[in-house]
């Protein structure tokens, strides 16, 4: 096994948020924008689509390619609008180290309850005959040659090779199912529960009683209910 060297340099958080979906992701940002300052990690927001032919699904891809490709930081952390640190005690680094011969860490497409994991895209666990498939809504992505290499590929698939699924829904993921993932499983590792997916605000207290770091809530939370989640954040950092 190959071990990465363990970080010199901060992680650096970025997220897409354009916006049209201003009405949650400004509620995110800060929180991440406090996590990040707290921590001395890098925080990095970009508000504009960047591929004007493509789905804006695919600009994220496109902004990790950029990202990688200007900064020197160890490790680059993907984060989607929709996800919020839970674990005032988060650590990014020592995710990642719990993996330390992976490049690429996803969190899982995918939730639990109770003691059964139920995949997000039943049509995708059925063809890949696996309940545990990787989402990009939270990738930890160390600073090597394979993930820039990996995130080229990824981008290449959808404008050519994979060109007749780039477009369907969830286009971004569909083509790392089908092109990358199964094909660089030595490379990649998916996170267990410490990035959680709910289904709303009403299912972060059980995610939080089961060790989520990082909730990924579909359509993100009102103000109200972000506030709610920081002052428990809060509480517990006491």
């Amino acid at each position: 096994i190959h071990l990465m060297p363990q970080m010199k340099s901060p992680p650096e958080v970025i997220m897409l948020a354009t916006s049209d979906i201003e009405n949650y992701a400004r509620h995110s940002r800060v929180a991440w924008e406090k996590f990040c300052a707290v921590r001395g990690y890098g925080f990095f927001h970009y508000p504009e689509k960047l591929l004007s032919d493509m789905h804006v699904n695919w600009s994220k891809i496109e902004m990790v390619r950029r990202h990688l490709a200007a900064t020197k930081t160890d490790m680059v952390v993907l984060v989607d609008a929709d996800t919020y640190v839970c674990d005032p005690k988060l650590h990014l680094g020592a995710i990642a180290d719990c993996y330390p011969d992976k490049d690429v860490i996803f969190s899982r497409d995918c939730r639990n309850i109770g003691p059964f994991v139920l995949p997000l895209n039943y049509e995708a666990a059925l063809k890949y005959k696996t309940r545990k498939l990787p989402n990009a809504g939270f990738v930890l992505i160390r600073n090597t040659e394979f993930s820039r290499k990996f995130f080229d590929k990824w981008l290449d698939l959808a404008r050519n090779e994979l060109k007749a699924i780039a477009d369907i829904h969830p286009r971004n993921q569909r083509v790392l199912w089908e092109g990358l993932y199964f094909q660089n499983g030595d490379k990649i590792a998916l996170l267990n529960r410490q990035v959680e997916r709910v289904r709303d605000a009403a299912h972060i207290e059980s995610a939080i009683r089961h060790g989520a770091k990082v909730i990924h809530v579909k359509e993100g939370l009102t103000e109200e209910q972000s506030r709610e989640l920081e002052n428990r954040i809060n509480a517990t950092s006491q």
